[in-house]
């Protein structure tokens, strides 16, 4: 039989190091994707509860559940507020829209503002 020679060497030194770095860098892609996901998911609860509020706000003004203080100012009927264990503030602004006669009640423009997220909409008193 004819005997060839055989490599037993196994890997080289240069090969494990470049299988380290690969796995290295494979991992440290991996943790940063991971951590980037994490940070979005925080900014998209966040928002998601800034929008839960304003919401909630509109919807109470809209039933009347809120009075707006008279803002001389600018004609314009505003509330504010504080969410004391969230940390959020809140603005609410009431505006008459003139020329819809006709109607038995007035009609109103509601604009909810809360920290980035503004809700507007339009009702009747």
């Amino acid at each position: 039989m004819f005997k060839g020679k055989q490599n037993n060497r196994g890997f080289t030194i240069i090969e494990v190091i470049v299988a380290l770095i690969i796995v290295g860098i494979s991992i440290t892609m991996f943790v940063r994707l991971l951590g980037n996901s994490a940070m979005l998911r925080g900014k998209i609860n966040d928002y998601d509860e800034r929008m839960e509020i304003a919401v909630e706000k509109a919807e109470q003004s809209f039933l009347g559940l809120i009075e707006a203080g008279l803002d001389l100012d600018n004609d314009k009927n505003i509330i504010k507020g504080k969410i004391e264990e969230r940390d959020i503030n809140w603005r609410l602004e009431v505006e008459s829209i003139d020329g819809f006669s006709g109607y038995e009640r007035d009609v109103y423009f509601y604009t909810v503002s809360v920290e980035g997220v503004d809700i507007s909409s339009v009702g009747f008193r």
